[in-house]
């Protein structure tokens, strides 16, 4: 159950992001579904690893090759789903932890939850910079092999 309500936020706050941002139509529908679908991604791999680093990354890849594919499908930038589907991964949490334990005075806590927040940011920013790669390398192969038919 628990699961479930956290897949419901995911998908609001990933909605609500979506029309302050002014994301208009069904674009803000289908960039809240990227921010459910990560969150399940998310959860999943938790299923799977003990390692939250791992469902980060898994969760941030997922999104960014849905991302993809729905720019792709609704000719729209690859932005507006990214950035939504993102929401629920922010490690805003534990950069509030961070804070809290730098300004109380705990420099060890904080250096330990600093080190773990810049990790989850590293791990989604590597998660998207891979499945963009893979995708646009996958894109460009078939533009040169539709290309190359068409010259023949």
């Amino acid at each position: 159950m628990e699961g479930m309500m956290q897949c419901f936020w995911a998908f609001t706050g990933s909605l609500a992001f979506g029309v302050v941002f002014n994301i208009r139509g069904k674009n803000s529908i289908f960039a809240a579904l990227g921010g459910l679908f990560a969150w399940v991604v998310y959860l999943l791999m938790g299923e799977l690893f003990q390692n939250t680093i791992t469902q980060f990354f898994a969760a941030a890849m997922a999104i960014s090759f849905y991302a993809e594919f729905m720019a792709i499908w609704r000719k729209t930038p690859v932005t507006v789903f990214i950035i939504s589907g993102m929401i629920p991964l922010v490690p805003g949490g534990t950069i509030f932890y961070t804070m809290r334990e730098l300004i109380m005075g705990n420099d060890t806590e904080s250096y330990q939850l600093g080190i773990y927040t810049i990790a989850i940011a590293g791990s989604i920013a590597m998660g998207i910079l891979i499945a963009s790669f893979v995708v646009q390398t996958v894109r460009y192969a078939i533009n040169q092999i539709l290309d190359y038919k068409g010259a023949a």
